[in-house]
C-alpha cells in the first residue's frame, strides 16, 4: 500500500457511484456494518442518468476535486436496467471497462438486491411491484424506497444475501440478476 508524505499508510479509496437515495443509503449503511478501517468509501447520487451513467461518471470524477482518483482508487457505478435497450447496455459497459469502473447492476431494480437479503433468489423476473410486495411481507411493514430504519433491518442479513444472490450474480439483461453481491465482495477484499 502506498505511504503519504508523513510516512502512514493511504487509505484505499472507494466511490461508489448510485441511482438514487435508496442506493445511497444502503452503501452508506454497509460503509458502517463492514467497518473497513484502511478505506475511505464515498456514496455519491448520479441524478436521472439513464444511458449516460458511464459518461456522467466520468465527469464527476473529473470535475471535482474533492474526488481524486489514483491508482488505489475503485469506482463502482450502480444502476438498474430500467427502460435501458440491451445495445444501449453493450456500450455502458464497454464504456465502465475502458474507464476501470465496475459496474453494480441489477435487472429488474435495486430491490432484487434487497429481496436477496431474505428470500433464495433465481433468474425468474419479479415485477418492482411484487419485489416491493415481497419486501413489505419480509419487513411486516410497506416497503418505502429509501426508508432508513428499512434499509438498516436489511443490511442485517447481508450474509444471507451473499447466498441468496450466487444464482443470479452473472449480469443477465434478460433475466432477473444482480450482482451487488460480487460487488461488495470485492470491496470487502480490496
Amino acid at each position: 500500500m502506498a505511504r503519504n508524505k508523513k510516512g502512514r499508510k493511504e487509505k484505499r479509496k472507494v466511490y461508489i457511484l448510485v441511482e438514487g437515495e435508496t442506493e445511497q443509503k444502503y452503501f452508506d449503511f454497509l460503509r458502517q456494518k463492514l467497518r473497513l478501517p484502511n478505506m475511505k468509501i464515498r456514496t455519491l447520487i448520479l441524478n436521472n442518468s439513464g444511458k449516460t451513467w458511464i459518461d456522467k461518471a466520468k465527469r464527476l470524477l473529473q470535475n471535482d476535486p474533492k474526488l481524486d482518483r489514483d491508482k488505489q482508487t475503485d469506482v463502482f457505478v450502480v444502476f438498474d436496467k430500467d427502460e435501458i435497450t440491451v445495445e444501449e447496455l453493450d456500450a455502458m459497459f464497454s464504456k465502465a471497462m475502458k474507464e476501470n469502473f465496475v459496474i453494480g447492476f441489477s435487472n429488474i431494480a435495486f430491490e432484487v438486491w434487497l429481496l436477496a437479503h431474505f428470500e433464495f433468489m433465481t433468474s425468474h423476473l419479479i415485477s418492482k411491484q411484487g419485489l416491493k410486495d415481497k419486501l413489505s411481507r419480509y419487513l411486516q411493514a410497506e416497503y418505502i424506497k429509501a426508508n432508513s430504519d428499512q434499509l438498516e433491518k436489511i443490511i442485517e442479513h447481508l450474509d444471507v444475501a451473499l447466498k441468496n444472490s450466487a444464482p443470479i450474480s452473472k449480469v443477465d439483461f434478460y433475466g432477473q440478476s444482480t450482482n451487488i453481491g460480487a460487488m461488495i465482495m470485492k470491496i470487502k477484499q480490496g
